[in-house]
């Protein structure tokens, strides 16, 4: 491999020496990092099938998921009926069922802590190095894993119980009043309440097609051929197999070419742009193996062939929104003016890197954060974009440069139907700018297309269900809350479309809230805090002879004191389910009359279309046979004779109603 085509720039050295150092440290400062760096991995939602939505930091609003879509602490994930969804998190891979919530609660370089409100998780860790942690939450526990393995957990909110299962590996669960329990290989076990209450258990349990589901997806993994070439951690590398081959440059070394059959393609033109902090402005592709090669590497051309470069194989890669340069004209930063419909607009145009040039983020970060995230070297001036220009290999190549107006780059409108083309006397007066600062606007967050499409909301209950998380972890750390990402401002909702209200707005809930885990403070500890209520009965009297009370802090609370509050708080919690479970059959009840009484009123349509025709060729029957009629009726009453009578007179005595037949009319 030659060192020219990798470090083209001349400052290169410096920073190559610095990732030298940084190596040197080991995991244990990549796992520390500075404070003000963003995380250095994210959740890809790489695959769904059925109705699957989301909920961004930040946001009540739900939409639509979004394939290769980064997800990222407050995010909130939602898999209605039927429906199938799986993530990665570097090598770790969550599969989710039908009727499953789930919410990251802290996820960023040491720490993944998930919220599992309800319905069916299975988790196949495949690694997890000193230092790193994995919990997932749940109404009645929290569940750490404590060697890799394959886990799975089922939250059923109509019995108020959590079933884990240990596949392999093994793991503890904690309860809200400190109780732990240790699970091992081929166990399960049913939890009630949240002390650990074991409701049922067995072992070596059998698959259910939810479980087979995701061993057929572990079995392709395992087999997969871009793990030979890149590291597992690399999130995205699974899609690599099915679209594209691996070739060896003799300059590049192994490199990725995908099958592309999309006329003028290039990296970063089929997909949209989305607003996510901390980092700002993210790529999102639309192509199914559209995540690794977009958020790690490089991207070279040979010839009239893109290929990803994903270079040397590293222990922690880090996550990059995009990994582009922007340009822009020559005055001031002032960005392109893109002719639409005869009349120009300000336009935003960016080009991939190449092997060996630095990215430069938008936000500050600290050297080291610049180094792993650069691992190919290229020279960085931290907030200076002066001696960046004329540097870049595809910043002055029309094919390699994509335009859309700013509107469409900020409102998260796709690429592909609204790119522009630049000509290359307006790049060689091009030079490289600050990207465009982010926005709030739901569009640029969500996607445009996202907020118009329908798409399922979870239930109330799902949302607002409270988890518990545990107690020294919660303690030790205050982001284990369930919070909302640092976006500016308050939050809000989308804003409504003029002339109409939200699309599908019946499904959403009214105003979900995301409740913080509330193991960090059991019920005891929160009393203390609480004043005493006016009417409180008063202490008994000091008996003479003994030792002052100290004032300072209030007398220890009696042990069976505690148990009878543990004990009312259980009977109201009982009450409650047992409510929901009347409310929710007393609803089917309703269905199930309203149901009846459709059926009711269709069966009477169809008896009244049945009697019309019959209606309809009485009046056409012809005047002479019904002036007979008319006589009969107008003459008197005459006795029977004999037995003819009984055949006029129906069973009650009256004169019988001749029926109409059809063949009279003959």
């Amino acid at each position: 491999m030659h060192a020219k085509a990798f470090f083209p720039n001349r400052g290169w050295l410096a920073l190559l020496l610095f990732v030298l150092l940084a190596a040197l440290c080991g995991t244990g400062a990549f796992a520390q990092g500075a404070a003000g760096d963003p995380p250095g991995r994210v959740a890809q939602l790489n695959a769904f099938d059925g109705p699957v939505s989301f909920a961004p930091a930040g946001f009540d609003q739900w939409a639509g998921a979004v394939l290769n879509r980064p997800l990222t602490q407050g995010d909130r994930l939602w898999n209605d009926t039927g429906a199938r969804s799986e993530l990665h998190i570097g090598s770790t891979a969550l599969r989710l069922d039908g009727q499953t919530s789930l919410a990251f609660s802290v996820l960023d370089d040491q720490t993944v802590q998930l919220a599992l409100s309800q319905g069916s998780l299975i988790v196949r860790l495949r690694s997890l190095p000193p230092g790193q942690r994995f919990e997932v939450d749940t109404p009645n526990l929290a569940f750490t894993a404590s060697q890799p393995g394959d886990y799975r957990l089922d939250v059923d909110p109509s019995d108020g119980t959590t079933r884990v299962t240990v596949r392999s590996g093994s793991a503890v669960v904690y309860g809200r009043n400190g109780a732990s329990a240790s699970l091992g290989a081929r166990q399960q076990i049913s939890f009630a309440g949240a002390d650990l209450a074991q409701a049922a258990g067995q072992t070596a349990p059998a698959l259910d097609p939810f479980d087979r589901w995701a061993e057929a997806r572990d079995r392709a993994e395992d087999q997969s051929l871009a793990a030979r070439h890149v590291s597992r951690d690399v999130i995205g590398y699974q899609q690599l197999d099915n679209y594209g081959d691996w070739e060896s440059d003799p300059v590049y070394g192994t490199v990725w070419v995908p099958h592309v059959t999309v006329q003028d393609w290039a990296p970063y033109r089929v997909g949209h742009w989305a607003s996510i902090a901390p980092w700002g402005w993210t790529w999102i592709d639309d192509e199914p193996w559209g995540f690794a090669p977009f958020h790690y590497g490089r991207w070279a051309q040979r010839g009239a062939r893109w290929c990803w470069v994903p270079g040397a194989s590293a222990a922690h890669p880090v996550y990059a929104p995009a990994l582009v340069g922007f340009v822009g004209g020559s005055a001031g930063g002032v960005n392109f003016a893109i002719a639409v419909g005869g009349a120009t607009q300000p336009g935003v145009a960016w080009f991939p890197l190449a092997p060996g040039e630095a990215w430069r983020p938008s936000y500050r970060a600290s050297r080291a954060y610049l180094g792993r995230v650069n691992p190919f070297g290229g020279q960085y001036t931290p907030h200076n974009t002066a001696n960046a220009n004329n540097g870049y290999r595809y910043q002055h190549l029309p094919a390699a440069v994509t335009a859309v107006t700013a509107a469409a780059f900020s409102q998260g409108q796709h690429v592909r139907g609204s790119a522009r083309p630049v000509a290359a006397r307006e790049l060689e007066r091009a030079r490289v700018v600050a990207p465009p600062t982010p926005t709030r606007d739901p569009r640029s967050v969500f996607g445009a297309s996202r907020l118009t499409q329908a798409h399922p909301a979870p239930p109330a209950a799902a949302v607002d269900r409270r988890v518990v998380s545990h107690p020294a972890f919660s303690r030790g750390r205050a982001e284990t809350l369930l919070r909302r990402e640092a976006l500016p401002g308050p939050s809000q909702r989308p804003e409504l479309p003029r002339g109409g209200a939200a699309p599908n707005a019946s499904h959403a809930p009214a105003m979900p809230v995301v409740r913080p885990p509330q193991a960090s403070v059991p019920p005891s500890a929160r009393e203390r805090h609480e004043p005493p209520p006016r009417n409180a009965a008063m202490p008994p009297p000091r008996p003479e002879g003994a030792a002052p009370q100290d004032l300072r802090r209030p007398p220890a609370r009696r042990p069976e004191q505690g148990q009878r509050e543990q004990n009312t708080q259980r009977d109201s919690e009982a009450r409650n389910e047992q409510a929901a479970r009347a409310a929710q059959k007393q609803e089917q009840r309703a269905q199930q009359q309203h149901l009846h009484l459709q059926q009711e009123q269709q069966w009477q349509q169809r008896a009244q279309q049945a009697r019309q025709p019959q209606a309809q060729r009485a009046q056409q029957e012809p005047p002479v046979r019904q002036a007979p009629r008319q006589a009969q009726r107008q003459q008197p009453a005459q006795a029977p004779r004999g037995a003819q009578a009984p055949e006029n007179r129906d069973r009650h005595g009256g004169p019988r109603r001749e029926e109409h037949r059809p063949g009279q009319d003959n």
